[in-house]
């Protein structure tokens, strides 16, 4: 009789546990695509030109550099930086704790970003960069250049200008022997405004503006670089 109860008391204690709701199953983790809103389909616009890992406090980071063609609307502007900082996210050999993405029009890279830059990270922050953190509780943070959408146009080589000033603090237009530096010993002459000049060349460094390589028109002939807005086109 005992035997008989303890299995009729087994079989209760099986059915109940049976009857209970299993377990809630983890919620499932949204993938880095489907946080940074890229879909497969998307055909990128872009180049990397370089990576750097500066882990910090023990949380892998990771830091690219990629050019863009000029003409990307905002939409689509955003679009790369997102695919970039996925394909980036994606494509490591560890766990990231961050990613970041500075993307360049210009052909000079060393006067920051002038298209645009991304950061995928736990709640949208660099500083917050730590790999434990799934992937529910990232973000990715875009902010585009203004830079970037401006439409910019140049002087022809052989345009005829003249030279004008661009504060009233001086009363000469600096002519250096270097279009990146105005350096003391850079300094060729100090001329004088409404010196005649031909352009000879220009360089574009983005957001810091255009220099044009001039001649001047008289003599004594001498040649080097000024700023775009210390010229005037005839």
């Amino acid at each position: 009789m005992l035997a008989l109860r303890l299995q009729l008391l087994a079989v209760v204690v099986l059915i109940l546990a049976c009857s209970e709701p299993a377990p809630k199953e983890l919620a499932k983790q949204p993938t880095a695509a489907e946080v940074l809103g890229v879909k497969p389909d998307f055909t990128p616009r872009y180049e990397i030109i370089d990576m750097d890992r500066p882990d910090i406090a023990g949380a892998p980071r990771l830091v690219v550099r990629v050019r863009v063609p000029r003409g990307l609307s905002r939409e689509e502007l955003e679009l790369n930086v997102r695919h970039a900082l996925l394909k980036s996210y994606d494509s490591a050999p560890v766990r990231l704790g961050a990613v970041s993405v500075a993307a360049y029009v210009s052909e000079r890279m060393s006067m920051g970003a002038d298209a645009a830059l991304g950061e995928f990270a736990p709640g949208g922050q660099w500083s917050a960069a730590d790999p434990g953190v799934p992937l529910s509780g990232w973000q990715a943070k875009i902010s585009l250049d203004e830079y970037y959408f401006e439409h910019r146009t140049y002087l022809a080589k052989g345009t005829r200008a003249t030279l004008v000033l661009s504060s009233e603090f001086s009363d000469t237009i600096s002519l250096s022997r270097k279009a990146n530096r105005w350096l003391e010993e850079d300094i060729l002459a100090e001329l004088k405004p409404d010196v005649p000049v031909v352009v000879v060349g220009y360089e574009d460094f983005g957001k810091v503006g255009v220099r044009y390589e001039v001649e001047t028109a008289i003599k004594p002939k001498r040649k080097g670089w000024v700023h775009s807005f210390n010229l005037k086109a005839e």
